[in-house]
Order: structure tokens, then C-alpha cells, then sequence
């Protein structure tokens, strides 16, 4: 698959840190907002609000690098 922004790939230190600056930050971002959103508007054990945490940012991660596969190329190194 082509990446969408071809000249933005991880072949420096730098590009890859900002690239994994972006992703990191887009996951960190989501999970705060689906505790905060729990928290806010449910009445559910903490157990249960841990739990729906983890899987809703699990899937959030997973959509997350795909669409950074898919825009910058990212992660494309470690299928070597």
C-alpha cells in the first residue's frame, strides 16, 4: 500500500519522533476523553469503567495505526 503522504516517513530520528509523537498523543487524547465520558455519564463499577477503557482505547489504537499506515506509512518498518 502507497502511503498518502510519501515524503513523511520514518527515516530519520526526527520523523519517526514526531511521527510516533502524533500517534501517541491521539491515543493518550482518547483515552482520557472515554474515562472522563465514563465517569460522566454512567454509574458503573470501576472495575467495569476499567475494563471499558481498555477495550474501547484497544480499538482506538488498533484504528489509530491504521489510519497512520495508511497516511504517513508508519509501522511499515517492522514488517521486515
Amino acid at each position: 500500500m502507497i502511503p498518502l503522504i510519501k515524503n513523511f516517513k520514518a527515516s530519520t530520528y526526527m520523523k519517526a519522533f514526531i511521527l510516533n509523537a502524533i500517534s501517541s498523543s491521539i491515543i493518550a487524547s482518547v483515552a482520557i476523553m472515554v474515562k472522563d465520558r465514563l465517569d460522566k455519564y454512567t454509574k458503573y463499577h470501576i472495575n467495569i469503567k476499567i475494563i471499558l477503557t481498555f477495550i474501547i482505547t484497544f480499538f482506538i489504537t488498533l484504528i489509530s495505526f491504521s489510519i497512520m499506515y495508511v497516511l504517513f506509512g508508519f509501522g511499515g518498518g517492522m514488517m521486515v
